[in-house]
């Protein structure tokens, strides 16, 4: 119970969904995913997380994965929270990845079931039997990964269900940023256990006040002091500054982001920021244009101000 409860504890404000370096030749560059880590732990971001988007799972082997594992733990070593992520695994290959993460000194891991296409009757019973043949592994604190798949989200009750096993310390809802979300923080309230918004400022300033406790930000992968400040007016009960953050920095963001190519925004924003040597994307294993950086340049300029690695 000391190792989860330190977990939830700790599972707080904003989250950094870690993007990866690629080299050249498509190979993840390990010196500067450490390098990486490093300065979002210098930056005082509370939570790091691998995770299947952003952090490019579909260029990843499993060796990757376990690797990155190992390394980042080692290169966190507690200044963060360091939650790494399951790949779509059967239970048996998840198992092995559970020790693994839990002797590398990871402090959680996110576990992603691949429910895509499941018929809604089965889609519970399948998530549940998932982790009962999972969970005796290691004593490692899991998280939930809550994303409908295009189908039907899973029911609240069934989360509150998985809240009361003692090992699992939260979820990252993929599913419903608004409704969904409010409903499964009211419902978990009494449990020892945080619902993670995998939204923005907009959702988490409503989830905050029924409880949620963080929320995966796309800012503090290269201005963590930004989502910080706002997670403190949040904590002061502040609300109309914190909008006030969420119209300045945020809203403007994210429609420029959006409209530029948002992996690829946020990947050059970190690189121009000095966190990343490159904004390689997997697959292409290219980085932005001349033109591309520029224009992403000058929204970053626009929004943030003046770039200063």
């Amino acid at each position: 119970m000391g190792e989860t409860s330190s977990v939830t504890d700790r599972l707080k404000g904003p989250v950094v969904p870690i993007n990866m370096c690629f080299t050249e030749d498509g190979e993840v560059d390990f010196p500067a995913m450490r390098k990486y880590v490093d300065w979002m732990c210098q930056q005082k971001v509370p939570v790091l997380l691998l995770t299947y988007g952003s952090s490019e799972y579909n260029w990843l082997s499993d060796e990757d994965i376990w690797r990155l594992t190992a390394e980042l733990a080692e290169e966190t070593a507690g200044r963060s929270l360091f939650i790494t992520s399951s790949s779509w695994w059967p239970p048996k290959i998840c198992r092995g990845f559970l020790r693994h993460a839990e002797r590398s000194g990871a402090d959680g891991v996110k576990v992603q079931i691949n429910m895509w296409g499941t018929a809604a009757p089965n889609r519970e019973e399948l998530f549940r039997g998932y982790y009962d043949q999972i969970q005796d592994a290691s004593p490692i604190p899991l998280l939930l990964w809550l994303n409908s798949g295009g189908g039907t989200s899973l029911s609240v009750d069934l989360v509150v269900e998985m809240a009361k096993r003692p090992q699992i310390v939260g979820a990252k809802n993929d599913d419903h940023p608004f409704n969904y979300y409010y409903d499964l923080c009211r419902a978990t309230k009494d449990e020892d256990f945080g619902v993670i918004s995998g939204g923005t400022m907009t959702n988490f300033v409503f989830g905050h006040q029924v409880g949620s406790p963080a929320y995966l930000c796309t800012i503090a992968p290269f201005r963590a002091d930004i989502p910080l400040a706002f997670c403190e007016l949040l904590d002061q009960r502040k609300y109309d500054e914190a909008w006030q953050m969420v119209f300045r920095y945020e809203e403007p963001w994210v429609k420029g982001a959006g409209e530029l190519g948002w992996l690829r925004s946020i990947k050059t924003a970190v690189y121009l920021y000095g966190g990343l040597p490159s904004d390689r994307i997997g697959g292409s294993w290219k980085g932005s244009t001349s033109d591309e950086v520029e224009k992403i340049r000058l929204l970053l300029e626009e929004v943030f101000g003046p770039i200063e690695k």
